[in-house]
């Protein structure tokens, strides 16, 4: 939403209003040619509003998909009346701050506008249209489909994309037309609030707040658009600071004899804003008035934090660094990339996304990347990230294609970034601009230049347009061209020497240990992809079971050639599974494995600065890279990155970057301290050799004390690193373990899991306890596998931990609770509940299905 200031009078134009259409292809479905009007809610889209009317079946489940295609073809009209008494101020406009995307707007038959772009807000003069008593609002939407098609027989030649599908003509959520992640549903409508706002001589039309800091002062440079009447008198406007704790921290007024007015505001010992887990995140108010005629004519208001950000590149001995630095203090980033939550914005409630958001600190992040492909962030996006201290990378809103640099296309991108920059540069967790998504990499790898033949392909925006934006508007903030990029279009956006680089061809070819091949300086992409959780791909999937060859499970999955890919990244740890829970889980634990090793990997490296996951999140019940799935379940990778995300990181790892099959690098293993928090780090740390049965066979204590944003790291004796097929590695410090088994999985000497496990209702909670008797590795109990007998829908549930190594003579105890605190039915009759499939570990396998071992309050035993 695009936050407007106050007026003296506005009418919100939300809520209820009629949606008719005209079909558009041959095979639509019956009802789409009855022409009769459905209720429809604004804000939303017409399949929200389809759902709603019970004339769509859920697209997302089985192969539905199929039957909504008609929709993106067809033509949608959305009206309404509304009461006006007939008194208004000078101007009254008709403001929209989201239309999806070709809409023709009419008010009483008259034409108002015609727009073409999802991502601008619009606002138009209406008085002379408007009358007393009843009026007609009726706004019309064209096929985004066919409108792309058009566009890109009239530009007369293809733009590159990775689909075949014509997103790069048209400035719609590209993500709309499919990815590789995400369904295929091109939406319409009015997805965000509008209304009638009545104004006199002057309005407030945007805020910008810019800070420095000298010393022990915050400078804040507030710059305020003002839009007049060619009649307004004198104006004035009068900023007031805030501080947290409620007291004035600095107030000016100044005369408004500009369209653009600069207010100082001085700020004495500021509380400074910081990423989580470096500080805390106070937030000052900040209210701007414009006055004239006596009166307060307008008023605004942000929410704001005070700090600095840069990004530092500086020559090392490979390359260019490439880091962020917030307050003077290099920021080290563990992160993950965010796609649009949902196909369907109006479906993100306010209380899905603080989960989410929570998902994402609790998951160890202190940065979200706002990836291009879908639509600028919402203000509850920014302002929860501002209260939770989760630092913002965004993306403009170009992705993995070429696009036109044709005058139009260039005026409204223009206008795109001036309303976002205006709009979200007032947040402290913002602290980059990104170009746009891999769309100068196609230029080099993608074999971009023979289809274009020599036409632009869309650089002028990421090295000229939106420069030119943040050069006018937010000059402080930094900005990078695209991601990855290596600090000039005339070197391969993707050179691991400099700049933020992605890191694919792990997943897209090789095994996950080839992550510790390369020492970046940044690392803005890497991911893996698994299945959702059983009871999410359940829930879609009608028929069969959940196992690749299943076309309702394939259908779920987008990732080109992602079933082989899958299988390919089991086939040196576990095989070909036999059934379809062990492809489940095991396709789950190569996921989190891999992510694991990667980030600790990464971070262990000196010159690395940052690592960002793909993704966290997902819109639909997909299989992908998300660490949290679409129905919000946390898959094991987000417990895997949990740990090695956090400040304090202990890790195993070969000593240089490898190169090499030798699974202990060319130079052996050493033991590494990451230091992310704010104090120096000192611990003994106890690395063990171990039996596969848990006998010890040698040890080594290494004390190491890494500073504050510092690494300390110490070689292993080569007796202790030597390879074995029989024997592993733990290392243990403060409530820490790092665990390093020489050679893959099915390369071990065979050692069946032995436990006992029990299960207990405590305090509103679900316990399950488990006593290990020999090495049971990525233990994990599957919280939404009890929702049944707990009488809760699966995502309800929630587990505290997963992907444990518990040795012999170890107990590990995992909780299980209701997401909202709620206590969980004691009386339930938790002995139905079998051990398999709800708690797993590595090489239990198939044989479990058969042992009909029950979890059960007298315990089981295996």
């Amino acid at each position: 939403m695009i936050p407007s200031t106050t007026s003296p009078r506005t009418l919100d134009l939300g809520g209820p209003w009629n949606l008719t259409w005209t079909a558009g292809p041959d095979d639509s479905p019956s009802y789409a040619t009855s022409g009769a009007a459905i209720p429809a809610t604004v804000p939303g889209q017409v399949h929200t509003d389809l759902l709603a009317a019970g004339l769509l079946e859920d697209p997302d489940i089985g192969l539905r998909e199929a039957d909504q295609m008609w929709i993106g073809h067809s033509q949608w009209t959305y009206s309404r009346t509304f009461i006006w008494d007939g008194t208004s101020g000078e101007r009254t406009d008709l403001v929209a701050d989201g239309l999806d995307t070709f809409a023709t707007v009419r008010l009483n038959g008259h034409e108002v506008a015609v727009t073409a772009d999802q991502h601008i807000g619009y606002r138009w003069d209406v008085a002379s249209l408007l009358v007393a008593g009843e009026n007609l609002l009726e706004i019309t939407f064209g096929s985004a489909w066919d409108a792309a098609h058009a566009c890109e027989v009239q530009l007369g030649g293809e733009l590159p994309r990775p689909y075949d599908e014509p997103y790069p003509y048209v400035r719609k959520s590209a993500c709309n037309f499919g990815w590789d992640w995400g369904p295929h549903y091109v939406t319409a409508g009015i997805w965000q609030p509008i209304r009638l706002e009545s104004w006199s001589h002057g309005r407030i039309a945007s805020i910008r707040p810019d800070t420095t800091i000298d010393g022990t002062t915050a400078i804040l440079s507030v710059s305020v658009g003002i839009e007049r009447l060619s009649a307004s008198p004198d104006l004035t406007l009068t900023a007031v600071l805030t501080a947290p704790d409620g007291s004035e921290a600095a107030r000016a007024t100044v005369p408004a004899g500009q369209d653009d007015v600069v207010l100082a505001l001085e700020v004495t010992e500021p509380e400074l804003w910081w990423p989580v887990g470096l500080g805390a995140q106070p937030l000052y108010d900040l209210s701007v008035v414009l006055h004239g005629d006596g009166r307060a004519l307008s008023t605004g208001s942000r929410r704001i934090g005070l700090r600095t950000v840069t990004v530092e590149e500086e020559p090392d001995a490979i390359g260019t660094t490439w880091a962020f630095v917030v307050n003077g203090r290099r920021v080290r980033v563990r992160g993950y990339n965010w796609i649009p939550d949902d196909p369907f914005i109006a479906e993100v409630t306010e209380e899905r996304l603080g989960q989410r958001l929570d998902q994402a600190v609790d998951g160890g992040a202190n940065l979200l990347r706002v990836w291009g492909g879908g639509y600028f962030s919402t203000e509850e996006f920014m302002a929860g990230c501002d209260e939770r201290g989760l630092m913002v990378w965004h993306d403009f809103l170009f992705a993995c294609a070429a696009y036109d640099e044709s005058d139009a296309m260039i005026e409204a991108v223009t206008t795109e970034a001036e309303q976002a920059v205006a709009r979200l540069s007032s947040h402290p967790s913002l602290v980059i601009w990104c170009g746009g998504n891999e769309c100068v990499w196609g230029m080099y790898d993608w074999g971009w230049p023979e289809i274009l033949a020599g036409r632009p392909y869309g650089a002028a925006f990421y090295t000229e347009v939106l420069p030119g934006v943040l050069e006018r508007l937010d000059p402080t903030r930094p900005y990078v061209p695209n991601s990855p990029w290596a600090g000039s279009l005339g070197k391969h956006p993707n050179d691991r020497d400099s700049g933020p680089v992605h890191i694919w061809e792990v997943w897209n070819t090789v095994d996950y240990v080839h992550y510790r091949d390369v020492d970046p300086p940044f690392v803005s992409e890497m991911g893996w992809c698994a299945p959702p959780a059983w009871s999410t791909l359940q829930r879609v999937v009608t028929d069969g079971e959940l196992v690749p060859s299943n076309p309702q499970v394939a259908h779920h999955m987008r990732a080109a050639d992602g079933m082989e890919k899958l299988a390919r990244g089991l086939e040196p740890y576990f095989g070909e599974p036999r059934t379809a829970e062990d492809w489940h889980y095991l396709s789950q634990m190569v996921q989190a494995r891999s992510q694991a090793a990667g980030a600790e990997w990464l971070r262990t490296r000196e010159r690395c600065a940052g690592v960002i996951i793909w993704q966290l999140n997902d819109c639909w019940p997909v299989l992908s890279w998300s660490a949290v799935d679409g129905d919000g379940i946390e898959k094991p990778v987000w417990y895997a990155l949990r740990r090695s995300f956090a400040d304090h990181l202990l890790a195993i790892v070969p000593v240089t970057a490898g190169g090499t099959d030798d699974p202990t690098g060319p130079d052996g293993l050493e033991v590494v301290l990451v230091n992310d928090a704010v104090s120096d780090w000192t611990a003994d740390v106890v690395v063990r050799r171990l039996t596969l049965d848990g006998t010890e066979i040698a040890r080594e204590s290494l004390p190491l004390s890494a500073a504050a944003d510092g690494t300390a790291r110490a070689a292993l004796p080569a007796g202790l690193a030597a390879v074995s097929d029989a024997e592993f590695l733990v290392a243990d410090a403060d409530g820490l373990r790092s665990t390093w088994f020489f050679v893959p999985d099915a390369a071990l000497a065979p050692v069946e899991p032995r436990f006992t496990a029990e299960v207990t209702a405590d305090d509103g909670t679900v316990r399950v306890t488990v006593h290990a008797r020999t090495v049971l590795r990525d233990l994990c109990v599957f919280a939404d596998r009890l929702a049944d007998l707990l009488d809760v829908t699966a995502s309800e549930l929630a587990v505290d931990d997963m992907m444990l190594t518990v040795l012999p003579g170890e107990t590990a105890v995992f909780t299980v609770s209701r997401r909202d605190g709620g206590p969980l039915d004691a009386t339930a009759d938790l002995s139905a509940a079998g051990l398999f499939p709800v708690l797993r570990c590595i090489g239990d396998g198939a044989s479990l299905v058969s042992a009909a071992s029950e979890l059960a309050s007298g315990g089981t035993t295996r």
